[in-house]
């Protein structure tokens, strides 16, 4: 069964497909640093390559694809808390989004 991949926009929340280069450059690795431009809110993410979903079904075919536009050579030393500091990127977009809709928490 094929696998797919899927990106989360940490910016928006959005999910895309990833459409991967042809074919895949020689250095490309799991803790290779991925760049993508989300379509819908422009922010640029740089993150790991093992950040990024596998999924074993096709997606829907709602979801838009989103193209990779550089795939950087094997970090040596890739940052221990890469999951933890993406996680908290989303939620801190989250909490502002929530902010500005709902007014400060009290």
């Amino acid at each position: 069964m094929p696998s797919y991949d899927s990106f989360v926009c940490p910016g928006c929340e959005h999910y895309f497909r990833v459409v991967w280069p042809g074919p895949l450059p020689s250095h490309y690795h799991l803790c290779s640093k991925i760049t993508m431009k989300c379509p819908d809110c422009g922010e640029v993410t740089e993150l790991y390559a093992f950040l990024i979903d596998k999924i074993t079904k096709a997606p829907a075919p709602g979801i838009p694809s989103i193209e990779v536009l550089s795939i950087s050579p094997r970090d040596p030393k890739p940052d221990p808390d890469a999951v933890m500091n993406y996680m908290r990127k989303i939620w801190a977009n989250r909490y502002a989004r929530y902010k500005a809709a709902y007014g400060p928490a009290k």
